[in-house]
């Protein structure tokens, strides 16, 4: 009886190492093959085709990775990107109706460690700019810190990336006064240069109660060299989720800026450049609300802005909108 065990546990150990080297169809074959004869059961050769398969996915796996050792798609390297092309349509007699590329980005970003990740975000749309080049290191749940160019932690809309906008553009009081398109300073795609501190804590239900994001700033603008003044701005953010799918912010802005000259003001000053706002954000279905406001200050010029907006997904593929957006500059 040791004997006829013996030979077979052999028999079983010949046909897996003979597996791993060779095609898994003549694996199929061979183990149909010593069902019929009554040399394995089912059980066993299913057994065997799960371990073939398992070792022909670590195989696979490790093929992938080049030279350097780092795994494309893997958690050591994830790239994607995103392409947005619009139309614009214009009253005005003298702008043209176009086609544009309205925005065309490369993200590449990993794990170093199960702490450690980083990402470079590059804009190639008109010209090429880089948007977002960042590491951080999450020592956990509560605390996280982040160094370099990203995105400042004020505004859900501003936090809101481009691929999961209802709308193509943010709202007007946005981009105005979280350093984009319209803000005083210029066009920063709501990032800066920094340090910043964030987390989540309070947990009920296995969901976050609260989360935090302060962080300290140039103020000076994006993929700049140098800080434009000795004064660095702080930016925070606290968001609130008593439930599911339920998400309340507060965000908050102290700092200087140096406005862009004009004709009228060809050597601008550094001046206050402060804002706050509130945000609230509900998904029930297939329904969503959103609702933001900010006010800001620049030098003794006061700003608001804010918009309330519903979507419904028809279906899963086609999602309706509807948006009310004001903005008051002065």
């Amino acid at each position: 009886m040791k004997l006829l065990y013996l030979k077979r546990s052999l028999l079983i150990l010949t046909i897996l190492f003979t597996a791993v080297v060779s095609k898994a169809q003549s694996n199929d074959e061979l183990l149909n093959l010593l069902i019929k004869k009554n040399v394995l059961s089912q059980q066993e050769a299913d057994s065997l085709r799960s371990d073939l398969a398992l070792k022909e996915q670590t195989k696979r796996d490790k093929d992938k990775a080049n030279q350097h050792n780092i795994n494309i798609g893997s958690k050591a390297l994830q790239i994607s990107g995103l392409v947005q092309v619009r139309y614009q349509g214009f009253e005005q007699s003298t702008t043209n109706n176009a086609f544009d590329l309205h925005r065309a980005r490369l993200d590449a970003k990993g794990n170093i460690t199960d702490q450690w990740s980083y990402e470079v975000y590059t804009e190639f749309a008109t010209s090429v700019k880089l948007v977002d080049a960042y590491t951080a290191y999450k020592f956990n749940d509560y605390l996280k810190f982040t160094v370099g160019q990203f995105k400042l932690p004020f505004s859900n809309e501003n936090l809101t990336s481009d691929s999961q906008l209802e709308f193509i553009d943010r709202s007007q009081g946005v981009e105005a006064l979280v350093s984009r398109s319209k803000d005083v300073i210029g066009n920063s795609n709501g990032r800066d240069i920094g340090a910043q501190l964030s987390g989540s804590f309070v947990k009920v239900d296995n969901l976050y109660i609260f989360d935090y994001a302060f962080g300290v700033f140039n103020g000076a603008s994006y993929n700049v060299a140098t800080d434009n003044n000795n004064h660095k701005d702080f930016s925070g953010r606290l968001g609130i989720h008593p439930i599911k799918n339920l998400d309340f912010g507060a965000s908050l802005y102290r700092g200087q800026g140096i406005p862009l000259a004009t004709a009228t003001a060809p050597n601008p000053v550094s001046q206050a450049r402060n804002r706050y706002g509130f945000d609230g954000r509900y998904v029930i279905g297939a329904l969503s609300l959103t609702a933001e406001y900010i006010h800001g200050t620049d030098g003794t010029t006061q700003r608001e802005g804010w918009f309330a907006q519903a979507g419904y997904y028809v279906i899963p593929q086609i999602q309706l909108v509807a948006k009310y957006d004001s903005y008051d500059p002065n």
